[in-house]
């Protein structure tokens, strides 16, 4: 792959750039998603912070129990729960700023509610519920704006994947980062501040050199003794 190809140059922040370099090599999804998992924390701590996604949240939250209660307060049905989401949701973002972070965060939050909404609201345990559905749409739906949409024409170029092929890529890269992205978005649900983000831990294992290998000597030095 050429330095700085094309798609690489619509990247920005810390880590974007890398993980397109190793996605475009193929390589596993565990290096990937390392790379990617610091990416999401660096950018969540900068430039695409939302401190409002706490208070979305509490609004779908909110949302799920008023439509909940219409199922035994039938004479309380006249109201549209969802719209009243929805105006809600633009409310807190005009609170803050209508950054690109706000407007993700509020789609998010809309389609984790109608996704709840489909179930019984008796078998869900709606905190938790909402927090791990909101926290994985949003996280994924950074790395896909932030990097996929801009660089899968390239990675697929460089892998010779074809459309479906790549997709089915993206769904593994998808279920890959699920956990983690969960867990660091999860930190806004505890804390608004930006520097409680912080990415998991490398799963790969960093080679080190060994006693012998330091040993050895340096081959063009060695040379000129010859």
């Amino acid at each position: 792959m050429p330095d700085g190809d094309r798609f690489e140059r619509t990247l920005y922040g810390k880590g974007w750039r890398k993980a397109y370099r190793l996605a475009c090599s193929d390589q596993s999804y565990d290096l990937i998603a390392d790379r990617l998992n610091k990416a999401v924390a660096a950018a969540l701590r900068g430039p695409f912070a939302c401190t409002s996604l706490l208070s979305m949240r509490n609004a779908v939250l909110q949302a799920l129990r008023d439509e909940g209660r219409k199922t035994t307060l039938p004479d309380d049905g006249n109201t549209d729960s969802f719209a009243m989401l929805s105006e809600r949701l633009e409310d807190i973002t005009a609170e803050v700023s209508n950054s690109a972070s706000s407007r993700l965060a509020i789609r998010k939050a809309k389609e984790v509610y109608l996704e709840l909404c489909a179930y019984d609201p008796s078998s869900l345990v709606l905190d938790q519920e909402v927090d791990t559905k909101l926290a994985k749409a949003f996280g994924w739906g950074m790395v896909r704006n932030q990097w996929l949409a801009k660089v899968r024409e390239g990675i697929m170029k460089n892998t010779n994947r074809t459309f479906d092929e790549q997709m089915q890529w993206e769904d593994g890269l998808a279920s890959h980062l699920a956990d983690d992205l969960q867990r660091m978005v999860g930190q806004l649900f505890r804390s608004d501040r930006k520097s409680a983000i912080r990415a998991p831990r490398s799963t790969t294992i960093k080679r080190r050199m060994t006693i012998e290998e330091l040993h050895q000597g340096i081959v063009v030095l060695e040379a000129g003794h010859v």
